[in-house]
């Protein structure tokens, strides 16, 4: 073996050693996260399922639920409201407060940050603290979502896993080239090896010999493994430095021309969190906004698809998103656009995709890990994706453990023969 080869083997060994117990977090919680809704709702119906009490009852509209929600928990702050009312489920609202010391948006308190709200009555049906384990199964989901983003340690932990993602990026590239076929150099026949086409002798990297032996059939899965789900496990390696490092991957992708949604719009001196437009007048002004932009734009509104009103005080502007044409997650809704939360002045419009290639990029490696496209299929996809993640990393741990024992083995060998030979 080259000394070259030998560096990178040496590489991705630490490398996968390295990373081992994340990708083995991510790969398990991540099997299930794809299914997060509806195990969300098998776990709690009451929080997340509703009948309507007549046949012909109508729910209230999300802008009505949101005032009732802010009247049932004086103060409270909610920036982000779903402009459509799911059938069949409750409305699920973030409930904040503003810190009266540092003026800060904190949780509503040390037991609750979201709401479940019955469309039909307004009444609040549940409460949690997301990602709380403590609270039992009604924030069983939102704790693995945090294992899974955080290994449920906050700021630390987002960082720890944005440099593990950092580290299974790169080694993607390191695994890849290690699977191409070695030059032979100490064999009688090695030109006429090296002589062969190229396919050929790559080809045994992509499969498995089932009857080879247990240590062989270790290797085979690893590596062969690794080669079939090599484009998906780029994407969720890449866009999982997006979700924990963006100080790594905003830099990079900046260099391609990507441009961030608050990219141009100068923050506030201070928090602006009572706009002019409150949230009935900004969901107006934001259907308004996308009306003309998309007969500008020459896009397609999908009336039934979903919208959405986000504020961001910092900044002190509204983000409306709604669906086009241009849409291609499986609820839709990326389509944006953003005004001033006092005047209703268009600030920017921002598509899902064929408006700047680095932002497609992102959105569609985003979507893909989100398991958000392709309807169920994918998810299923997704979920086996998360096993597999799983299993590359125990099958890569167990080659460096039989390869450890070799070359222990080796060295006792080498160390009573040397003895013999001394005595």
């Amino acid at each position: 073996m080259s000394m070259g080869r030998q560096f990178w083997v040496i590489a991705h060994r630490w490398a996968g050693l390295t990373i081992a117990l994340f990708l083995t977090i991510a790969g398990i919680t991540g099997a299930l996260l794809a299914f997060m809704d509806e195990l969300d709702a098998w776990l709690v119906p009451k929080a997340h399922l509703v009948a309507a009490p007549t046949p012909d009852a109508r729910p209230f509209d999300s802008l009505e639920l949101q005032e009732r929600v802010r009247a049932a928990y004086p103060d409270a702050v909610i920036n982000y409201l779903p402009l459509q009312v799911e059938p069949g489920h409750t409305l699920k609202l973030s409930v904040d407060r503003l810190d009266p010391v540092t003026g800060a948006v904190v949780p509503w308190s040390a037991k609750m940050d979201e709401a479940f709200v019955d469309p039909y009555t307004g009444r609040v049906v549940a409460e949690r603290l997301w990602g709380d384990p403590t609270q039992g199964p009604i924030t069983l989901m939102s704790f693995l979502y945090r294992l899974h983003y955080t290994l449920a340690s906050g700021k630390i932990g987002s960082y720890a896993f944005g440099i593990a993602a950092l580290i299974w990026t790169l080694d993607c590239f390191i695994g890849f080239y290690l699977t191409f076929p070695q030059r032979r150099r100490r064999e009688a026949n090695a030109a006429e090896q090296n002589a062969r086409p190229w396919w050929p002798r790559w080809k045994p990297s992509w499969l498995v010999r089932w009857n080879g032996g247990k240590h062989k059939l270790t290797f085979d899965l690893h590596r062969a493994g690794g080669l079939w789900l090599w484009p998906l496990l780029f994407v969720f390696a890449w866009s999982s430095v997006s979700f924990n490092l963006d100080e790594v991957y905003d830099p990079v992708m900046k260099l391609f021309g990507q441009e961030q949604l608050l990219d141009g719009v100068t923050p506030l001196r201070k928090a602006l969190h009572e706009p002019k437009l409150d949230f009935r007048a900004a969901a107006e002004q934001g259907r308004e906004h996308a009306r003309r932009e998309a007969e500008l734009r020459g896009l397609t509104i999908e009336s039934d698809g979903f919208s959405a009103l986000l504020y961001r005080p910092k900044h002190g502007v509204y983000v409306y998103y709604f669906t086009t044409d241009r849409d291609f997650t499986n609820r839709g809704g990326r389509t944006m656009v953003l005004f001033d939360g006092n005047t209703g002045e268009l600030r920017k419009v921002r598509l899902p995709q064929g408006q700047n290639g680095a932002n497609t990029f992102t959105n569609w490696i985003l979507a893909l890990h989100m398991a958000s496209v392709w309807g169920l299929p994918y998810r299923i996809v997704v979920s086996a994706l998360g096993l597999m993640v799983t299993l590359l990393s125990v099958t890569g741990v167990l080659i460096w453990m039989k390869k450890r024992e070799a070359r222990s083995f080796a060295a006792i060998k080498l160390g009573r023969a040397r003895g013999a030979v001394a005595q």
